[in-house]
């Protein structure tokens, strides 16, 4: 969302389509990234119950949100399953990318069963590339994981962590993790600091990029000190006295 988010700004036109979760909750989200200046958190949002200055609060970010994502900008979808009518919506609406999660959750009705999941997972990809040929389009195509990184010393997220890793390595253009260190190891990491990987890049810089995270606003920042500042209004208001 915080990708729809930016893209939105540079009037660029979406497609997202959400498997794992509903478009309510996948809102709920975009209400709490959009009202980091306020003191409606995400936790709020998801009890659903507000003190009056808080409902007059989240009154505005539902206005907000209603201007910003308007259907003309965001087509949100979370009742198609298989490939053949991901592909159908695609040309039937022509956005500018799509945004699909995750690739694991997509059904191809036509393939062979008997044929292993990462050749369902090839098919997906090849797909998704010739969609975006005809249509002049990108997509952002999110993966699951194999398990085998919970296991590991070093917890970062590479190439062969991928889940039918050879197909999407081999496939994808540029590769990106999310990687939150707070999450292994909260002792030594703040809760602020999360990464971007760029493990496989043709028109970038492959390495690591140290950017801020709010889990509560559902938002990242430039700078995990901005992230911290935005933790809570009071939160924010106590360290600009100090």
């Amino acid at each position: 969302m915080n990708i729809v988010r930016n893209l939105i700004d540079k009037d660029i036109k979406i497609m997202l389509v959400n498997r794992e979760m509903t478009n309510e909750e996948s809102f709920k989200r975009t209400f709490a990234m959009e009202g980091f200046q306020k003191s409606v958190t995400y936790t709020d949002i998801r009890n659903g119950e507000f003190e009056m200055t808080k409902e007059m609060e989240f009154a505005e970010i539902v206005e907000k949100v209603r201007e910003k994502y308007t259907s003309d900008k965001l087509l949100v979808i979370d009742h198609i399953r298989t490939l053949e009518d991901t592909l159908i919506e695609i040309g039937r609406h022509k956005p500018d990318v799509i945004i699909d999660d995750y690739i694991q959750l997509i059904k191809v009705a036509a393939f062979n069963k008997n044929k292993d999941r990462r050749f369902e997972i090839e098919e997906i990809l090849t797909q998704y590339k010739w969609a975006c040929k005809e249509h002049n389009c990108h997509a952002i195509l999110i993966s699951q994981l194999n398990r085998e990184i919970e296991r590991r010393l070093d917890p970062r997220p590479k190439m062969s962590d991928y889940s039918e890793s050879g197909v999407i390595e081999q496939t994808a253009e540029t590769a990106l993790f999310v990687y939150y260190p707070y999450n292994h190891n909260p002792e030594d990491n703040s809760k602020y600091e999360s990464e971007i990987i760029t493990a496989k890049t043709r028109y970038g810089e492959i390495g690591r990029f140290v950017i801020g995270f709010n889990g509560n606003r559902c938002r990242f920042f430039p700078t995990p000190q901005e992230a911290q500042l935005n933790a809570t209004v009071d939160t924010r208001e106590m360290i600009k006295s100090q």
